[in-house]
């Protein structure tokens, strides 16, 4: 999603693939920047810039989600600004354009925002762009705003450099983008052959990336690897550059790969006796990661930051996770031990984060804030929650100054290994099915043509053949009966198939009890995955 200064670019030829980035989100930066000490402004009265927008996949479901708030993206590609203008259109939304600007000409006439995104943009554009890059977040970003910029790191990214230098040389740079992208496939495949049976270290590093990028859309596969311009780095020197534009290191839009406890206690011992900062340690880490990109959020220098998270800090946040307990219910009594883990990876780290414990109050937390998933909790309905739970499981005792700093702590441990996020806005969509159910007018448009949309929480989510043919028809005009006639005419007409042992069937009462089963399957389903709207 890079931008260039020729007139024609290169992701006009070969786009990009885009989507809505959950990390990105401006509610959840916010909720990373408030922990650190920093008071945001909510979302639902900001500005937003987003450079290198592409076709505005990402700012535009905010923009449906967020009414009061202002966006406006800029790329230089003509093609993608072009088509993300068109899904504004039709649309209808009036609080967001689409430029298309080159980032050498943004002009200081554009104004301050409280979040600027470039994701894609800084490792895949010369020194002169990121340097101004920087000089924009210094100049528009307003007092406690914050930006989110993406960019390729050493040192997981030498590896891929070696890939990309041979991609470079297996097709002439005259050659026309698919004719380049066609060779580099066959190297990749080549490579994947070869080193299938390489049982060496090196060898199975190698083809674990390789094997990886042949499951990559060409786009990436062109513009991370057969682009002019790729320029990895390693930390230190990123929060070198941002320094000298007098901007400084807030942290990650992912937060649990900021804590080295993530490691183990012995690592973590061994990280902060060699570290003396949180630059050299977040340095450290992508060493023992190997870590190749990052998501870094920064402020400027004279924002007054706390690397300690404070109990105090969750109070004026929303937290969320699709944690789950072991046990259901799990015991909630003093001193027996239950274990929760989230059911996915929240688009975190490739592992499932779970956590112990014997204490009643961060038991009910976790349980409460599992069951009410997708939605976020403020913190005085989890304060109630717990404690009716806690009632319920006949420990009614009020709670002290010292249980609620112990919760506190307790749940600061929880979001530093990725069980819970925090936002400070609570959520826009709704967990529950009405009786004319409603998705937003994105998710139906999207549904007409795509089998994945963008949900409340600014996830894709993919459709299933129902679900799709569903959601175009929950615009909250439809009830019940309505919809359950309008997959009965799509079983008649042949566009769903329904098995009655095991025998595509269409009318008769089997198929309609069958039918109800899946309707209340599918809104369920939807309404679990944030897909509804109140």
């Amino acid at each position: 999603m890079a931008t260039e200064s020729a007139t024609h670019s290169s992701y006009d030829d070969v786009p990009y693939p885009t989507q809505s980035l959950p990390q990105s989100h401006p509610n959840r930066l916010a909720g990373v920047a408030t922990l650190f000490g920093m008071c945001p402004k909510p979302m639902d009265g900001a500005r937003i810039l987003e450079l290198g927008c592409a076709t505005g996949a990402n700012l535009i479901p905010m923009a449906e989600q967020y009414p009061e708030a202002s966006f406006l993206g800029i790329d230089s590609s003509q093609r993608q600004i072009a088509a993300g203008s068109r899904a504004i259109e039709h649309l209808g939304l009036k609080n967001i354009e689409l430029r298309r600007l080159d980032i050498l000409a943004v002009a200081e006439s554009l104004g301050n925002f409280d979040y600027i995104i470039a994701h894609g943009v800084f490792s895949w554009v010369p020194p002169a762009v990121q340097e101004k890059l920087f000089e924009i977040c210094r100049t528009h970003l307003a007092e406690q705003g914050v930006a989110y910029l993406s960019y390729n790191i050493y040192p997981g990214w030498h590896l891929r450099d070696t890939i990309r230098e041979l991609a470079c040389s297996c097709a002439a740079k005259s050659d026309p983008p698919n004719v380049r992208i066609s060779h580099f496939v066959k190297l990749l495949r080549f490579l994947s052959k070869s080193l299938a049976e390489d049982e060496s270290a090196h060898g199975k590093l190698l083809g674990g990336e390789v094997d990886l990028l042949l499951k990559q859309p060409v786009g990436y596969l062109f513009h991370d690897f057969l682009e002019d311009d790729n320029r990895p780095l390693y930390f230190h020197e990123f929060a070198a550059r941002a320094a000298t534009h007098d901007l400084q290191y807030v942290g990650e839009a992912v937060l649990n790969t900021m804590f080295a406890t993530n490691f183990g206690p012995a690592i973590s011992k061994n990280l902060l006796q060699v570290s003396t900062d949180v630059i050299s340690i977040e340095q450290n880490m992508d060493l023992l990661r190997n870590r190749a990109f990052r998501q870094t959020l920064l402020c400027h220098k004279n924002v007054e930051l706390t690397r300690t998270i404070a109990p105090d800090s969750l109070a004026d946040l929303y937290l969320t996770g699709e944690v789950r307990p072991e046990n259901d219910p799990p015991d909630l009594k003093e001193g027996v031990i239950e274990r929760f883990a989230v059911q996915r990876s929240m688009r975190t780290t490739g592992t499932i984060a779970s956590i112990s414990s014997p204490a009643p109050m961060l038991k009910a937390a976790l349980w409460h804030i599992g069951s009410v998933w997708p939605r976020a909790v403020s913190h005085d309905e989890l304060l109630d929650a717990i404690s009716a739970l806690l009632s319920s499981a006949g420990d009614p005792a009020p709670f002290s100054l010292q249980d609620r700093a112990n919760l506190g702590h307790n749940l600061i441990q929880c979001l530093a290994m990725g069980l819970i996020e925090a936002q400070v806005l609570p959520d826009r969509f709704t967990s529950t099915v009405s009786q004319c159910p409603q998705a937003s007018r994105l998710a139906r448009w999207q549904a007409q043509t795509m089998s994945s949309v963008t949900n409340g929480r600014h996830e894709v989510i993919l459709l299933t053949e129902v679900n799709q043919r569903l959601l175009k028809y929950l615009d909250g005009q439809h009830d019940r009966r309505a919809l359950l006639e309008m997959l009965s005419q799509a079983v008649d007409r042949g566009e769903i198939s329904i098995l009655v042992n095991g025998i595509p069937a269409s009318g008769g009462e089997a198929v309609s009890e069958i039918l109800e089963q899946t309707l209340d399957n599918s809104l369920a389903t939807l309404a679990a995955n944030a897909v509804l709207v109140a």
